[in-house]
């Protein structure tokens, strides 16, 4: 007779802010479970046990019948070969690896009753169509990012070629020098990559970094901007604005392929040092206009794909072993990314506005 699905002392954390984990049915130690056996023997039913213990009448259940059934309530060792699974089983398996899909597969394999070998428990995820695979990181989305996002995607969902050729994507990004960071593996199918559960978030690092500035357009890229120190609205308005954004932004506005049709538009997160009063009060005084933009929403911005290109070519081309060395390879993989790649990338807006909401403004596979 089945007694749970789950044992506590196996239970593993998803330390995932959408994963929930729940026991199917839950473990009692074996003094609860000898109080469930003594009132039942004291003549409660047992829907007065579940009231008095807390525990749900199925679990009431079991631990009764187990204890008729071999004469202790104590959880017997497993013997003998592991057996070939039930669909019983497989339906206890589907649901193990949905509610927690981090867990390898020696802990799938413990959270099981049925005695199985970790071989046969791979083996039956894989018929289900599920494989571990590298979640993808993405910010964590509160429900009020999910509507600002969805309202941003269908107050642009309709806007041309020409409209988004009047925006000026800039942002920060960070280089590190050493090691790729870690990477969470979760149990999904390939329909499943993009599902909240299968993400893994973002976390600062410790290592060494360079912080850089960039700008993208339909007209060309800014020089990028190397930032010393730590960065206050003074600071970016120092290091940014007045050397690199301001020029760059003139300059664009008057090519003689812009002159007279766009009047550019910038857009930057709602990071603390561009919605300081310091830099709003700078940019409105130069007569820069500014994108209201969505929180958490990398995403939507193109030049995010520039810095993750970026950051593979410098991976496996440059190979920086010291900081300036780094410096050098930033540098290199900025200039050397494709117009056509850019142009590509701005292109692919009215996509990225779709699929938010698609998603009702959950995350995309951008």
């Amino acid at each position: 007779m089945q007694i749970g699905l789950f044992k506590e002392h196996h239970l593993m954390p998803c330390n995932h802010p959408t994963d929930n984990c729940p026991p199917i049915m839950p473990y009692l130690d074996v003094e609860t479970c000898g109080r469930i056996v003594g009132m039942r023997q004291a003549g409660l039913s047992f829907q007065a046990i579940g009231q008095l213990a807390g525990v749900p009448l199925t679990t009431i259940y079991n631990t009764v019948t187990k204890y008729q059934q071999i004469g202790t309530v104590q959880t017997q060792r497993k013997t003998g070969r592991p057996t070939i699974l039930k669909d019983r089983d497989r339906r206890q398996l589907s649901r193990i690896i949905t509610h927690c899909r981090r867990l390898t597969v020696a802990q799938v394999t413990n959270l099981m009753t049925e005695n199985v070998s970790t071989r046969t428990i791979q083996r039956e995820i894989h018929k289900l169509g599920k494989a571990s695979r590298i979640a993808p990181r993405k910010p964590y989305l509160r429900p009020q990012d999910f509507q600002a996002r969805l309202l941003f995607a269908q107050a642009h969902v309709h806007w041309g070629i020409d409209d988004w050729a009047k925006v000026l994507w800039t942002d920060e990004s960070a280089f590190e020098l050493g090691k790729k960071a870690d990477r969470v593996r979760v149990w999904r199918t390939p329909q499943e990559k993009w599902l909240l559960e299968n993400l893994a978030v973002n976390h600062r690092s410790g290592r060494q970094t360079i912080m850089v500035w960039g700008g993208i357009c339909a007209a060309d890229r800014s020089r990028i901007a190397f930032l010393e120190g730590r960065m206050t609205s003074a600071q970016l308005i120092w290091q940014v604005y007045q050397p690199v954004l301001f020029p760059f932004i003139k300059q664009m506005e008057q090519a003689p392929w812009i002159m007279g049709r766009h009047r550019l538009i910038v857009m930057e997160d709602n990071a603390p040092i561009h919605t300081a009063t310091l830099s709003n009060q700078w940019r409105q005084q130069h007569g820069i206009r500014k994108m209201q933009w969505p929180a958490h929403s990398p995403d939507l911005n193109p030049i995010k794909n520039v810095w993750k290109i970026m950051k593979s070519a410098i991976s496996k081309l440059y190979q920086p072993q010291t900081i300036d060395e780094l410096r050098v390879a930033i540098q290199s993989a900025w200039d050397d990314v494709p117009r056509d790649t850019l142009d590509d990338l701005l292109l692919s807006m009215r996509r990225r506005m779709e699929m938010v909401i698609a998603q009702s403004g959950g995350p995309t596979s951008y």
